[in-house]
């Protein structure tokens, strides 16, 4: 067929068209952007400029089908589930870091010393502060904790009068005696406090209250997250590139511990909002990982981002040169 044979198509449909292509995985375009093209612009009407509505939605629909499709190879699916847990637990953190961000933030060393003498009640006594610590599977909280000597033991129902003097909302009454919650300004401050005859100790407990924004990032997160680490397998699978393949493999494999860690900590975010969880703490190596000793937490989140880069290396050098296309549409 010659050149004069080929359908005379207008610039801007052509344009168009090649636009709508970008939907699907550059690969796929190398190898068939052209053919589909052509084929489109010899169904269109003389004359015209835009693509139908239903060709747009036909060409996007198939290219996210295309991106979205795995290789028949067994060792495709099973880097493509790992990735899918691995994204969908990154993801799930990024979401809960986001959230916090939207949180009340934390009293700084005066205000958490000037809070826990209304809590304890009492001047003087050896006082101890940590404005950093929590729970790898919380966000970060303010303590502060006082032991002194009195013969006066410490009394809650004071504490809760000094503290609601202060603007702060007291909890329910607790199960224990010694222990409640006071509510101010987006925070909620745990005290609790334990007496003898000789000797008295208070501890205060300070973290941002939920503002209803961490379940819905955290399950936002985690969706997108599964969705992109589906693509990426897709996408290195694609390349055809054995070596490729076994190295994602062994990335997500690599990743195990730091996932099982934070898709522990999402399913208690999930299920007990309000009660200072978070999902994206765990990701720093800690005790919270399921196994011991913590060195090995940190091997293998090492190795894993190490993997990553080799694996990143592997799927640019395994890409197959762009095939010639010797067919031109004639203008």
């Amino acid at each position: 067929m010659s050149a004069s044979d080929w359908p005379h198509a207008e610039p801007t449909l052509e344009r168009v068209y090649r636009r709508l292509l970008h939907a699907y995985p550059r690969p796929y375009r190398r190898r068939h952007g052209a053919e589909i093209v052509t084929t489109l612009l010899e169904m269109a009407e003389p004359g015209q400029q835009r693509p139908r509505l239903a060709d747009s939605w036909h060409l996007i629909a198939s290219g996210l089908r295309q991106r979205f499709r795995l290789p028949h190879r067994p060792l495709a699916w099973a880097a493509a589930v790992l990735a899918l847990l691995a994204g969908g637990a990154f993801g799930a953190a990024a979401g809960s870091w986001a959230a916090a961000q939207t949180l009340a933030d934390l009293p700084g060393p005066a205000q958490t010393l000037a809070l826990h003498q209304v809590a304890a009640g009492a001047t003087g006594g050896q006082v101890s502060l940590n404005l950093t610590s929590g729970a790898p599977i919380s966000g970060p909280e303010s303590f502060a904790t006082t032991t002194f000597t009195t013969t006066t033991p410490w009394d809650t129902r004071q504490a809760q009068t000094r503290l609601a003097a202060d603007g702060w909302r007291i909890g329910p009454p607790p199960q224990n005696h010694a222990r409640f919650e006071a509510v101010r300004d987006g925070l909620t401050v745990l005290v609790f406090g334990s007496s003898d005859a000789t000797r008295t100790a208070v501890l205060t407990s300070t973290t941002a209250l939920d503002n209803g924004w961490l379940r819905p990032l955290t399950v936002l997160g985690l969706l997108a997250g599964a969705t992109a680490g589906w693509l990426i397998a897709a996408a290195v699978t694609q390349r055809r590139s054995r070596p490729a393949t076994v190295a994602a493999l062994a990335t997500f494999a690599a990743l195990t511990l730091p996932v099982w860690a934070v898709y522990d900590s999402t399913v208690a975010t999930l299920l007990h909002p309000g009660h200072g969880f978070v999902a994206h703490t765990v990701l720093w190596p800690s005790y919270f990982w399921p196994v011991e000793p913590i060195w090995l937490n940190t091997a293998c989140a090492f190795t894993g981002l190490a993997l990553a880069a080799i694996t990143l290396a592997l799927s640019l050098v395994g890409q197959h040169p762009a095939t010639t296309i010797s067919r031109q549409v004639a203008l």
